[in-house]
């Protein structure tokens, strides 16, 4: 299953943290506060959400409970907590990989969920 989305940067600009924070993890608020342009990496951590409702035709999932991290090598996985766990299993996925890129104007994110 493929999930896909992408979101202009700019619209995040002027959110607070409190903002964010509804939506993401405070783990990954601050690994984007740490970049040169953190509202490109927050944009597509958002991205990453919406690729996955899409990839798994799941509606309802509490994207503050979704987490982004990073491989050493820079490549993002999502954090397998206790909620994804959960997602996942009452989806019947295995695993689920996912890629983000960026450009000056948008963020992009692919969610792979495989069965």
């Amino acid at each position: 299953m493929i999930g896909i989305d992408i979101e202009e940067i700019d619209r995040f600009n002027s959110w607070s943290d409190k903002e964010f924070l509804r939506i993401m993890s405070l783990k990954e608020l601050e690994y984007a506060k740490s970049r040169k342009n953190p509202p490109e990496h927050l944009c597509g951590f958002y991205c990453v959400r919406e690729a996955l409702v899409k990839a798994l035709n799941k509606n309802d999932i509490v994207f503050n409970k979704i987490e982004t991290d990073h491989e050493k090598s820079g490549k993002p996985y999502l954090v397998e907590n206790e909620y994804l766990k959960e997602i996942m299993k009452i989806c019947g996925v295995k695993q689920i990989e996912i890629s983000i890129s960026h450009s000056k104007n948008y963020a992009v994110a692919l969610v792979l969920a495989r069965k």
